[in-house]
């Protein structure tokens, strides 16, 4: 055939043609992906592997399908991953995103609302324990929204993006996947890898050294500190200081003095005599 019948325009039946056939092979991908994807997830949790004699999914993976182990985590991931907001999405009440934490105010408003009962005669033979439960019913059912997303929606997320969204919290990984969303509406982007990833590391919460690690840490400072001032007296010991003005040798003595009085400070905050 020549490049000219190949790169000739076709008819607007033929590009409509070959659009739907288009559509339909991603259709076939994204559902063949998502059959694997919760396939695997299920070998892996469920350890059906073991009713074909492997010792263990990536056994099983490497024997049957040949891929790696890193690429089978994947598709486990992304699965186990999928299972959890399609389920956040039938269960919108046990599984909503939560707003910030308000336990501190509802039970300030419990407490008042205690106090006035309490005080006020009207209100004395009206039973405010069951007037209180009712309140705390109709406070904690306020925080919880619904996602943003739909299960044809959540169709659309790649494996790709589940696999990063593996890294957020068990429980937490719709209401991060919300947040991309927003974040990216919010750009006028669509959502991507790094988009559900930047999503994931903001929601991180962050981790308090213990009190060891700390103590290790200073620990180490003071060695750098103790060993940068011997290096800075030795290297000022060695020079010609003839010609230099007096003002800046005290001011290089007095910089000095200051660097060995904050290093007794730590020495006595580490427990040195």
């Amino acid at each position: 055939m020549s490049n000219e019948v190949i790169n000739q325009v076709p008819t607007v039946e033929r590009a409509k043609e070959l659009e739907q056939q288009v559509k339909e092979g991603l259709n076939q991908l994204k559902a063949g992906q998502d059959k694997a994807i919760s396939a695997c997830h299920k070998m892996r949790d469920t350890k059906a592997y073991s009713a074909l004699n492997f010792d263990s999914y990536h056994a099983w993976g490497e024997s049957t399908l040949n891929l790696k182990k890193s690429r089978l985590n994947e598709l486990a991931q992304a699965g186990e991953v999928q299972q959890e907001l399609l389920a956040g999405l039938a269960d919108p009440v046990n599984n909503a995103v939560k707003l910030p934490d308000t336990t501190g105010s509802f039970e300030n408003h419990v407490a008042s609302e205690s106090i006035d009962s309490s005080i006020d005669p009207s209100v004395s033979d009206s039973k405010p324990e069951q007037v209180t439960k009712q309140e705390t019913s109709d406070i904690l059912s306020v925080p919880a929204v619904q996602s943003i997303f739909t299960s044809s929606e959540l169709s659309d997320i790649s494996t790709p993006q589940l696999v990063a969204l593996a890294k957020a919290p068990k429980g937490e990984r719709l209401a991060v996947l919300d947040k991309a969303a927003v974040e990216a509406k919010a750009e006028d982007k669509p959502i991507t890898t790094n988009t559900i990833k930047e999503a994931v590391k903001a929601s991180a919460k962050p981790v308090e050294p213990s009190a060891d690690e700390q103590a290790v840490a200073i620990k180490k400072y003071h060695r750098s500190a103790m060993g940068k001032v011997s290096r800075l007296g030795e290297t000022l010991r060695e020079l010609d200081t003839t010609n230099v003005n007096s003002e800046e040798i005290v001011s290089w003595k007095a910089y000095l003095d200051d660097v060995k009085e904050s290093i007794l400070v730590l020495e006595k905050e580490l427990g040195y005599e």
